[in-house]
């Protein structure tokens, strides 16, 4: 694999969540999904939630990203995210009761509710369900 692959890093703050070769990497920019593969010019560029999909080995792997920064350079890609976490270690019963306490927030119109806050809560709960489920 190693002629047709580049050198994935995906680190949080709290863990090294992967490591390892891969065919190609789709991430979310911040203007918008992009693609990467073997011999990519160098770039530098912010991510929004959304999903990370690698493939490895001929086949797909989902990641759940709050965002954060991808930096390309020499086959070697690092994403640093504020958060990522694998399809298989996502939690659909927290992600759907965090999705009801975002939207709880947001239909009650309090003033003291930081609508941004919820908005986004509610954004990466509903990322999270996404790549849980499939949708």
């Amino acid at each position: 694999m190693a002629e047709k692959s580049l050198h994935l890093d995906i680190v949080t703050p709290k863990r090294n969540v992967f490591s390892g070769e891969v065919e190609s990497i789709v991430a979310p920019g911040t203007e918008g999904y992009f693609q990467l593969l073997q011999g990519h010019t160098p770039f530098l560029t912010t991510l929004q939630i959304g999903k990370i999909r690698i493939r490895k080995s001929g086949k797909d792997e989902y990641y759940a990203t709050s965002g954060g920064f991808a930096e390309v350079h020499l086959n070697r890609v690092s994403i640093l995210a504020e958060t990522a976490e694998a399809e298989q270690e996502i939690d659909l019963e927290r992600a759907e009761a965090a999705k009801r306490r975002a939207e709880k927030l947001l239909e009650s119109r309090e003033k003291w509710v930081d609508v941004d806050r919820a908005r986004l809560a509610l954004f990466r709960a509903l990322n999270r369900i996404r790549i849980k489920t499939r949708i």
